[in-house]
């Protein structure tokens, strides 16, 4: 069993164009392919599953295919939130959404309320999410403390800075998996995998089965962690 999965889901636009299928083809079959993740984890005992949704730096892309992510935002969180809460599946943000059109943030955080009391996996949502940008948001964060008084100085230690992280209770991710072939971790909890263990698989997102699921946890199972001994 592993407790905290991670997972870079990648291949959404590369599935569409390899088909000669419109962008959000590929981004309905990657919800598709969390839908069974999510199972998957669940029934593999994992406690928390982090997905890597939306990036800061997806706000480039192109004005059309951002509306069709914020739809597909929306209607992910009204359609998710009876099958999420008959699986015991509570869902968080991780990330900053109120740049987010006004219908996917309101699904989004109603999800969040609807799923507070489900024990049996955490779902972190990474939306307009960046590692680098929630270390920036600790450091002021703890710089502002010090300022206040609330903190000195000689305090500041990891777990100052963790606490005012998004997730501050949330363990480090033990396992961390990217689809679609590339090796790199896109600036994704660069603070919290420090030494996670990392699996990349060739299958583009929208085709990412529970079978992936189970090689890539089956690959996990066979490394020996020494975090740094």
């Amino acid at each position: 069993m592993v407790p905290h999965v991670a997972i870079i889901m990648d291949g959404n636009r590369r599935w569409a164009a390899a088909r000669g299928l419109p962008i959000v083809e590929g981004y309905r079959r990657g919800i598709a392919a969390l839908r069974s993740t999510v199972q998957a984890a669940a029934d593999a005992g994992v406690g928390t599953l982090t997905v890597y949704g939306f990036s800061t730096e997806n706000w480039r892309r192109e004005t059309a295919e951002i509306s069709t992510l914020m739809q597909l935002c929306a209607l992910f969180a009204g359609a998710e939130r009876g099958p999420l809460t008959r699986m015991g599946v509570r869902v968080r943000i991780v990330g900053d959404i109120e740049p987010f059109a006004f219908p996917a943030q309101r699904g989004l955080r109603e999800l969040v309320r609807a799923t507070e009391k489900n024990r049996r996996l955490t779902l972190n949502l990474a939306l307009n999410y960046s590692g680098r940008a929630e270390i920036v948001r600790a450091a002021r964060a703890v710089a502002n403390d010090v300022r206040e008084g609330r903190l000195r100085a000689d305090e500041v230690d990891d777990a100052a800075l963790r606490a005012r992280m998004y997730a501050p209770e949330t363990p480090d991710p033990d396992l961390l998996i990217r689809t679609g072939g590339d090796l790199r971790v896109s600036n994704f909890l660069l603070y919290q995998i420090a030494y996670t263990e990392l699996v990349t698989l060739p299958v583009m997102w929208p085709d990412f089965s529970p079978a992936d699921f189970a090689e890539a946890v089956g690959a996990y199972g066979q490394r020996q962690r020494r975090f740094g001994a």
